[in-house]
Order: structure tokens, then C-alpha cells, then sequence
């Protein structure tokens, strides 16, 4: 993609920084874009508490969601919305129209293929009659969760019949017979707590390069998180093909929206809800010395400043000598 060469001033170092990607899949690319949503979200934050509500797939349906993707995972999308809607409307519940930032995932921390959703609801809506309405679990809970699960499950059922996928009556009866996983957690403590969180999620990828410990042509080892032993931090060793194998199922098809807002919190709201906002994509050397990093400074001596040399145009692949490479 190209990029920038750079001198310091006080050691001579060289340093090439590359043009970002811009690929949501790329494990280095996202950070600054992160920061971008984080400040976005701070524009559009309620004065209330937020829940988290994960809804979950059964494994029975990996198969039909790898070779349907757009499919199965646009009515994942619409089945927790809706089923977040339903019991929002509900006056036992809250009574109100709500909203929720809903963002997909399809992997375990093993890179496992495990499709499900986050959704990061606000405990208030807005009435018929326009007025804000906080809904009645007291901070500790949101909607109950065995129910979420079984409106749920009916949902998505309907939804893939609808769709016009074949499935077979031996599928049906398996998924239909289980328990299908809704995970729900209380408020949230504040809003930079919450909205860090959100980000977190919202522009992780499958896996990061710190958690790639070694590789060479026959393996890769990397590390991960065990939540089925209480959080246990532990490496695992693939092959080359099937770290690959793994890592591909998680390339999600191209152009589908992956963080998806509804409700309240849907762009259509913004104009009523948030009036004073004003949109503005701010240089990414201010994003980062607001945080307290100097992308100026010399990364080397970590004294001398970095000066610029020449563009870098983009070629197959990095420059062998970026101190005498020239453009091509």
C-alpha cells in the first residue's frame, strides 16, 4: 500500500511507516480507527445504564452458516433485534421503543468457528408519547434470560425457513430439541468503562499478532484464553494449514456490515436524539498525542524527532533498503 520514509534527527535512524490496509481483517490496522469510533460513541452516549446481551448459535448450524453466510448471518442480526424489540415494547419490561449496537463475531479465543452476536443495549426507551421511559430491572437485570432464549430460537428458525435454505427435518429436530445459549450481564459501571468495552469488541479481529508466540513453514503456536477452566491463559500449537484453515472461516463476505445500530440508536434517530453533533474525522498524529503518544518522536533514541524523506509508492511487497530504494 505504500508509505512514508523517515530520518531522525539525532540518530540517523531510518524508519518506513506503510499506509494502513484498511482491511477490517488486518490484526494492525485497526487501532486508529478504533479510537475514531470510541469518540463517536462518546458524541453519542445516553445518560443510563447499558446491558450486554450475547446471542449464540448452536454448533449444529456451523456447516449451513459457512456456506450461507450472508444469509445466516443477516437473520442473526435481525433475530436479536427483534427479539430485544419484542420484550422492549412489553410494558412489563420497559414499555418503549429502545435501541442496541449489535456487532458479530465468529470465533472463539482457540479461533474455533462460533458465531454469535454482542449487543450493548441502553435500560431506556423512548415512549409513544415521546417521553424517556428506564426499563424496570433496577441495574440488575434487563429482559429474563430463558425467555430471550426460547423468542429467540423460534426467531431464527422462522427466519432461515423463510430464507428459502434447504435443511434437512433431521437438522430442524436437533436444533429445535435444544437449549439455545442467550448470555445477558447487569449494567455497565460508567460510560468510558462501557464504551471501551463496546470498541473492544467492535474492531477485534479473529486473532492479533501478540497472541502469535512462533511459526515457521509446519506450525504456528499462539496463545489463548480457556473460559471453559476459569479464564486459564494457555498456548495451543496448529499446523500451518490448519491455523490457516482456521483463521479463513473467520473472512467475513465482502461489504457486509458487521456492526449494525437499531432503534434509538439507529443513524435515522441521530438528528433527534443528538442534535449538537458534528461530524469530524480528525489527522491520526493528533488521535494519538491526545493519548499521550508522540508518533514524532524517534521510536529508536526516543529523542530525536522524525523527519520526513520521500513517499514510499506501493509494490509487492516492503522495500529491501529504504535507504536507497527509490520510487517506482
Amino acid at each position: 500500500m505504500g508509505g512514508e520514509l523517515y530520518v531522525c534527527d539525532k540518530c540517523s535512524k531510518h524508519h518506513v511507516r506503510y499506509n494502513s490496509c484498511g482491511n477490517r481483517h488486518c490484526p494492525r490496522c485497526q487501532n486508529t480507527e478504533k479510537l475514531r469510533w470510541i469518540e463517536a460513541r462518546q458524541k453519542q452516549f445516553i445518560d443510563t445504564k447499558y446491558y450486554h446481551v450475547v446471542f449464540t448459535l448452536p454448533h449444529e448450524l456451523n456447516t449451513l452458516c459457512l456456506s450461507h453466510q450472508r444469509i445466516m448471518y443477516a437473520a442473526l442480526f435481525r433475530s436479536a433485534w427483534q427479539t430485544l424489540d419484542g420484550f422492549a415494547w412489553n410494558k412489563k419490561f420497559l414499555g418503549a421503543q429502545m435501541g442496541a449496537t449489535i456487532v458479530l463475531h465468529t470465533w472463539g479465543s482457540n479461533l474455533v468457528y462460533h458465531p454469535h452476536v454482542h449487543c450493548i443495549v441502553p435500560g431506556v426507551g423512548i415512549t409513544l408519547r415521546n417521553k424517556w421511559k428506564t426499563a424496570k430491572g433496577n441495574g440488575k437485570y434487563l429482559f429474563p434470560v430463558k425467555a430471550l432464549s426460547k423468542v429467540f430460537k423460534a426467531k431464527y428458525l422462522q427466519a432461515i425457513l423463510e430464507s428459502g435454505i434447504n435443511i434437512s427435518s433431521s437438522l430442524t429436530r436437533q436444533v429445535q430439541n435444544k437449549n439455545w445459549v442467550v448470555y445477558a450481564k447487569p449494567a455497565f459501571g460508567n460510560k468510558e468503562v462501557l464504551i471501551r468495552y463496546l470498541a473492544r469488541y467492535a474492531y477485534k479481529t479473529a486473532i492479533t499478532n501478540h497472541r502469535i508466540r512462533y511459526y515457521d513453514a509446519d506450525k504456528v503456536t499462539f496463545s489463548y484464553t480457556d473460559y471453559k477452566h476459569q479464564n486459564q491463559k494457555k498456548e495451543m500449537t496448529l499446523s500451518s494449514s490448519e491455523f490457516v484453515r482456521r483463521l479463513i472461516q473467520h473472512i467475513q463476505p465482502k461489504g457486509f456490515i458487521r456492526i449494525r445500530h437499531y432503534g434509538i440508536l439507529h443513524s435515522s434517530w441521530k438528528s433527534k436524539i443528538f442534535p449538537t453533533i458534528e461530524s469530524e474525522k480528525r489527522d491520526y498524529k493528533t488521535i494519538w498525542m491526545e493519548k499521550g503518544l508522540n508518533v514524532q518522536q524517534c521510536p529508536q533514541c526516543k529523542e530525536g524527532k522524525l523527519l520526513f524523506i520521500k513517499n514510499i509508492e506501493p509494490s509487492r511487497g516492503p522495500p529491501k533498503n529504504p535507504k536507497t530504494r527509490t520510487n517506482q
